[in-house]
């Protein structure tokens, strides 16, 4: 029978993957959301786990962009408005009806149910009013309107029937008695009041655009305080605790052009560098050993994911809840809002202008746009503005009774929504992607992100007496309902890892828990193409229930990708997922010398001019070959010798050095067994010439005896001359008082960089140019004349310095006669 040749490159290749282990781990938020989510959520704190039941009651009307606020009234029924066209919705046993229409270009920015149980309708648009609905059915009436007043934001009523509204652009607070008289309580230089909250007293929480200012009100004597002006724009939200602490939540948008900040991500570790190589396939894996007996019960861990696969589940867990509301309302849910539909316009925000009392820009056709449509927040944007979070990102704030301010929350999102119950604040929120739901515990420090949904915004939250929480969103302007149930199923699907080469694959270990009634499995697959998509990758494995350690059936390949899926019969509790490790192992690739660097071991003088010999480019850092400067130095004969060297394994490599003179052979051993990526070299333990270095690095000690592998690079010319130039043909006169000297130094292995000469032993040295005008030759000829000398003998002294910074030295007499008796010469 004939072999396929893949089968034999796969038996042959068994052997040469590295005997180090590479791993991807995946622990943290950031890790788990480049991954695909469905009815699952990656929390805050790393954890993977099933998202809340949902429900959609309303998933696309083409009257509809945005659902803005919700209201219950005392019947059960969930009311919603919504834009941009005034439809005002009601909730009934799930079914979704009309209950008004208040026209086109009108959004309903705020509702209430009075105390009479009459519906309290704000809305926004050419003009801002506040209609009421007696009862269902009945047409609205309006029961307030003012010039100026664009906005309804947000609306309260007190005990005694007065009705406060929040309003904009004009950024005014007003009173509505009960029986239509109305006044101005707060009057501000802000454009817009977005959010208002009651102590159920005398107190009013206001927070404002574009100052990001909260006030604080008291209704009876109107006096005015602000408790806080935040850095960010707006306060979108505000929410107060049975303990007096005010929380307010900002939505402040980004300015386009501006890149939103990322979640730093973790920096790649045991990852090969180099191009890809191919690799032969590995042949069956060697037989699992069995595991260790699992420790004795841990009480610290209940019901973890079992050491090994088995077929019974743990019993024991406790029951996993949420306690931001009451038993009946814990849940957190995953909404789908696959259709969006096209948004309304916005309103441009006016920042303050001298003018107190500005007049709205109107859009075109007479009618102010919808602020929140698609991209949209609590607050109209400014022209250049996106829905995305400033780059900074949006926080939570919570002040104190006595006024001290502590931050609680900050993440890359608009806070559009926030609830408060016993300490706990549910956020609703928006960004450039998806919506998401967070759950802040500030005393106990805790932030998860318990659900995400597909629409870019959740713009209202609705904790009702059912123990649901209906959420309103944007962008398809659906409206879901999360129960206190989990989803029955859900899947994780991992981003597409990168081994960088044809890798085979070990143990996938899992940590997390498994209540009863929930169950985990994890299925692999792996490709050569790195889209996920293409065809090409291996079909999915089976679906193998979670175990601590599981052996990964993927066939070799350079790309792996894993799925968790998630199931919980009743929807009472959910398997978690705390982290995920991957085991992987390349083959063994060869080390690579990336450069090798010679410089004398000073760093300057001569020798400098080779500090890039034998770099990867093969120059100078300008392209040009390196100059080589005059010797300002004394010589120095050690060399030293540096290189940089990686290895796509991480293996650990061990260095030789080997030099050898410029075309001769063989190479010599200079020194072996570094494992320092530098080495001072003694140059006068070899002669004068020009020599090469090579530097040969191996993984041996990282492999198996024999599998090792090598890598060398060779530097560039490496000059050793530690003789001085050689000082001769000296010939010398004395003409007058002036002393007339000639020479010749020769240097036998590089070139004369200078001749110098001092008078006497003395301390000035006098450089004097060659007869050509140039020091560039092995052999200079030099003639001096050495002016005002004094009568008698003088020593002169001859000093010749060639390019390395070896110096020879020579010294002659001179006698200048005390009465010159003739021009001629003396001969010496």
């Amino acid at each position: 029978m004939k072999i396929p040749a893949f089968l034999i490159a796969m038996t042959l290749a068994a052997s040469a993957y590295a005997v180090n282990t590479s791993y991807w781990t995946q622990t943290n938020e950031a890790d788990f959301k480049n991954g695909t989510l469905d009815n699952v959520v990656a929390s805050n704190l790393g954890d993977v786990k099933l998202s809340r039941a949902v429900k959609v009651l309303l998933e696309q009307d083409p009257r509809i962009s945005s659902v803005n606020a919700l209201a219950e009234a005392p019947d059960g029924t969930i009311y919603a408005g919504t834009g941009p066209r005034g439809v005002l919705l009601a909730v009934k046993k799930d079914s979704v009806s009309t209950v008004a229409q208040l026209g086109d270009a009108t959004q309903i920015f705020s509702l209430l149910i009075d105390s009479h149980g009459s519906i309290i309708v704000g809305t926004g648009g050419s003009h801002g009013r506040i209609l009421k609905i007696d009862k269902p059915g009945d047409k609205p009436h309006e029961i307030f309107k003012t010039d100026k007043v664009q906005y309804i934001w947000s609306m309260v009523q007190t005990d005694d029937g007065n009705l406060y509204a929040a309003t904009g652009p004009e950024g005014q607070l007003f009173e509505i008695k009960p029986d239509g008289s109305h006044r101005v309580l707060l009057d501000t230089d802000e454009n817009n009041l977005l959010s208002m909250v009651s102590d159920g007293k005398d107190m009013l929480y206001v927070g404002t655009d574009p100052h990001g200012m909260v006030y604080r009100v008291n209704r009876k004597t109107s006096e005015s305080f602000v408790l806080y002006n935040s850095t960010e724009s707006e306060i979108a939200a505000l929410a107060l605790d049975r303990q007096g602490n005010l929380y307010a939540a900002t939505a402040e948008a980004q300015e386009e052009g501006v890149p939103v900040r990322m979640p730093k991500q973790p920096a790649p570790g045991g990852r090969p560098e180099g191009a890809p190589a191919s690799a032969p396939l590995p042949g069956d894996h060697p037989k699992e050993p069995a595991p260790p007996p699992p420790p004795s019960n841990d009480p610290n861990r209940p019901n973890p994911i079992p050491r090994s696969p088995r077929a019974a589940l743990p019993t024991n867990l406790a029951h996993f809840a949420m306690d931001w509301l009451p038993v009946r309302n814990r849940h957190v849910v995953l909404v789908d809002d696959p259709m969006p539909s096209e948004p309304s316009p916005r309103p441009p925000r006016r920042r303050p202008s001298p003018n107190p009392n500005p007049s709205p820009e109107p859009t075109p056709g007479g009618a102010q746009g919808m602020p929140r449509g698609e991209g949209v927040h609590r607050g109209p944007l400014n022209p250049g503005e996106t829905g995305e979070a400033r780059p900074e990102g949006n926080a939570v704030y919570r002040i104190d009774p006595n006024g001290f301010v502590t931050e609680v929350f900050r993440q890359d999102v608009l806070i559009l929504s926030m609830v408060e119950n016993n300490g706990t604040l549910l956020l609703a929120t928006g960004n450039e992607n998806e919506g998401q739901i967070f759950q802040v515990r500030p005393a106990a420090d805790e932030t998860l992100m318990l659900a995400k949904v597909d629409a870019k915004q959740v713009l209202a939250l609705l904790p009702a007496r059912d123990g649901r929480i209906y959420m309103g969103m944007a962008n398809a302007g659906s409206l879901a309902s999360m129960s206190s149930g989990f989803a029955t199923h859900g899947t994780y699907s991992s981003a597409v890892l990168d081994a960088t080469q044809i890798s085979r694959y070990g143990k996938m270990q899992l940590h997390g828990s498994l209540p009863p009634g929930t169950t985990l499995t994890v299925a692999t697959r792996s490709g050569n193409v790195k889209d996920a998509s293409e065809k090409g990758w291996s079909k999915w494995s089976d679906e193998m229930p979670a175990a601590e350690f599981m052996q990964i059936p993927s066939p070799p390949a350079r790309f792996f990708q894993y799925r968790l899926t998630f199931t919980s019969t009743e929807g009472h509790a959910t398997p978690i997922v705390e982290d995920v490790t991957i085991a992987y192992q390349i083959p063994n690739l060869p080390p690579r010398v990336r450069s090798v660097r010679v410089a004398s071991a000073g760093g300057m003088g001569p020798g400098a001019d080779q500090s890039m010999a034998g770099d990867v480019e093969g120059n100078a850092p300008n392209g040009a070959p390196a100059p080589m400067p005059v010797a300002r130095h004394p010589h120095n004969s050690h060399e030293n010798i540096t290189w940089e060297a990686s290895d796509p394994n991480n293996d650990t490599l061990t260095y030789s050095l080997y030099l050898r003179r410029v075309g001769e052979e063989p190479w010599i051993l200079l020194k072996d067994k570094l494992t320092d990526t530098n080495f001072d070299w003694e140059t006068r333990t070899v002669a004068d010439g020009r020599y090469e270095v090579k530097v040969v690095a191996s993984d041996a000690a990282s492999n198996e005896p024999g599998k090792g592998k090598t890598a060398s690079r060779i530097s560039d010319p490496v000059l050793v001359d530690n003789t001085p130039p050689a000082i001769g043909d000296i010939k010398s006169s004395v003409q007058g008082s002036t002393a007339h000297v000639e020479l010749k130094a020769v240097d036998r292995t590089s070139t004369v960089a200078s001749v110098e000469y001092c008078v006497d032993s003395g301390k000035d040295w006098q450089l004097v140019l060659p007869t050509d005008g140039i020091y560039d030759s092995p052999e200079e000829t030099v003639k001096m004349a050495i002016p005002d000398l004094s009568v008698g003998q003088h020593q002169i002294t001859l000093r010749a310095t060639d390019i390395k910074g070896n110096t020879a030295y020579e010294t002659l007499f001179v006698t200048v006669p005390g009465q010159v008796l003739s021009a001629k010469p003396a001969a010496h």
